[in-house]
């Protein structure tokens, strides 16, 4: 296995020494869409919010900032991501205002109609079925609330280098803003910012409140 192709593998599944390295540089290359992202969303302090694939949790640390009287749960595939968030957000979970489970975001374990708020950050490239998530997201959100799916910029991205590694799908934005219409949300619309590392498409929607 060649060097890209571990970074591809462990963009999809990270785990250990390497997957905690990959986090690291992750979050630093991605903490400033997650803030972008959440002066997007509209957080109400009483927002129960979820958030699909966490990596070391410092987004969940800024969800719970801006909602300091609800919750954030998290959800993610990879146990190294686990460990490290838990450590991260020791109190918060000690309070019952966080929640980490290990699970996929196409099969999350939650009952429909429970939360206020759902965000992704940078992990639209690296899912084969983007759509499935987008669906199950739908799904647990409560009539009206609204989701947030960031990811950089395609044309941007590819030229970085470890791209090239297999393990990563460079959805179209226009087929990423398609599933995320079919998967139900209403008033979607697309924000850019190029002033994050790769540049960043921010898709926001809500889910459609039955008459």
């Amino acid at each position: 296995m060649n060097l890209f192709e571990a970074i591809g593998k462990q963009m999809q599944y990270p785990q250990g020494l390497f997957g905690k390295i990959l986090f690291a540089w992750m979050t630093r290359n991605t903490i400033a869409h997650a803030r972008w992202t959440l002066s997007l969303m509209d957080i109400k302090p009483d927002d129960h919010i979820i958030e699909i694939g966490f990596g070391n949790g410092a987004n969940i640390e800024l969800l719970l900032q801006r909602a300091p009287g609800g919750t954030v749960t998290g959800v993610e595939i990879s146990q190294t991501a686990i460990e490290m968030a838990s450590k991260k957000n020791a109190a918060a979970i000690s309070r019952g205002k966080v929640q980490l489970h290990l699970a996929a975001g196409d099969a999350l374990p939650f009952a429909a109609d429970v939360f206020d708020k759902a965000c992704t950050v940078a992990t639209a490239y690296v899912i084969a079925d983007p759509g499935a998530v987008f669906r199950e997201m739908y799904r647990v959100l409560k009539p009206g609330g609204r989701a947030a799916v960031t990811f950089p910029v395609r044309e941007n991205f590819m030229k970085f280098k470890p791209v090239r590694a297999t393990g990563f799908y460079l959805h179209p934005l226009a087929d990423l803003q398609q599933a995320f219409r079919d998967a139900g949300f209403v008033h979607s619309r697309t924000e850019r910012n190029d002033a994050v590392r790769f540049g960043a498409n921010c898709m926001l929607g809500e889910k459609a409140v039955v008459k």
